[in-house]
């Protein structure tokens, strides 16, 4: 299969449009439409509800754009590597991230891993937090990392421990807990949440909503979001609080934002190094010990 039709499909699907695919690729819109036809040839089924406008995928055309990324990811993965390695003989090592609170925790390492191993080039990639392991198993990216309640039944995923820490309540000035130093578990579950949505953080939503069970209480989660930025803006104009790792850096000054620990919680994380047990690049290894000795771990 030609890789460009892949790409022709992953664009129409995301602009929805025809119109908007062609000239994002320098093409005609016949060229998109006999492109989309192929692909429903060649699978025999119909991938694209054509009646909707915005046309939007079928329930078969989202499964076949989601495996459709994956392998468009992968190409480009592959071309960068390789044009690395034409260019300077160095081994590209490729890590996905979910937060810069994920890349906080590596920084410091950075500086000695650079000067031990000159011809490793790191490759960062923001990807959500539900697909990190997904995208990790499959082999698009090299090293993970994140939350290891997200790596966690991976079998075939190593961790490294980087961070341990709670989450915190964050809120904004005028909501009732704002002038609190900390919150009782009690004070902390009157009041409506907000949180990111399960499609953006996986199993990290459950997770959350397990601890507070497990504190004894259930959450009122009153809205869900797609993102960090919606998520502050919520926290800051509808009065919800929000969960935030207390690593974060708000870039919000105290008087408008705060972040308050609470007592008692079983709201804890851990940020982790993940890797495919069987991935033998070098600079993976180089990565590890690096990594074990900055933070003094054994084994």
């Amino acid at each position: 299969m030609n890789i460009e039709k892949i790409k022709y499909y992953i664009d129409l699907v995301e602009c929805r449009s025809f119109t908007e695919t062609a000239k994002r690729n320098y093409v005609s819109q016949t060229t998109i439409s006999q492109t989309v036809a192929s692909l429903e040839e060649t699978f025999q089924i119909r991938l694209i509800n054509r009646k909707k406008t915005p046309i939007e995928p079928t329930e078969a055309g989202q499964l076949f754009y989601e495996e459709a990324l994956v392998l468009w990811k992968q190409y480009q993965g592959m071309q960068q590597k390789m044009r690395n390695f034409q260019a300077n003989q160095r081994e590209t090592l490729s890590i996905e991230y979910s937060a810069m609170t994920d890349i906080q925790t590596l920084l410091s390492v950075i500086p000695a891993f650079r000067k031990e191993n000159p011809l490793v080039e790191l490759n960062l990639n923001k990807v959500l937090l539900k697909n990190i392991s997904d995208y990790l198993v499959k082999g698009i990216y090299d090293v993970a990392i994140a939350f290891d309640s997200e790596f966690e039944g991976k079998k075939d995923i190593t961790t490294v421990p980087l961070y341990a820490g709670k989450y915190q309540a964050v809120v904004s000035a005028g909501h009732p807990l704002f002038d609190k130093t900390s919150v009782t578990l009690a004070e902390l579950y009157q009041h409506p949440l907000v949180m990111l949505d399960t499609s953006v953080i996986g199993a990290s939503y459950d997770l959350m909503v397990q601890h507070a069970q497990k504190d004894g209480y259930q959450p009122q989660i009153a809205k869900t979001v797609d993102d960090v930025e919606t998520e502050l803006f919520a926290i800051r104009t509808e009065n919800l609080i929000g969960f935030f790792p207390d690593n974060y850096n708000l870039n919000y000054s105290s008087d408008e934002i705060r972040m308050i620990p609470i007592e008692g919680s079983f709201h804890t994380f851990v940020i982790a190094l993940g890797y495919l047990s069987v991935n033998a690049k070098p600079g993976i290894q180089a990565l590890i010990r690096s990594i074990k000795a900055h933070y003094s771990i054994s084994g």
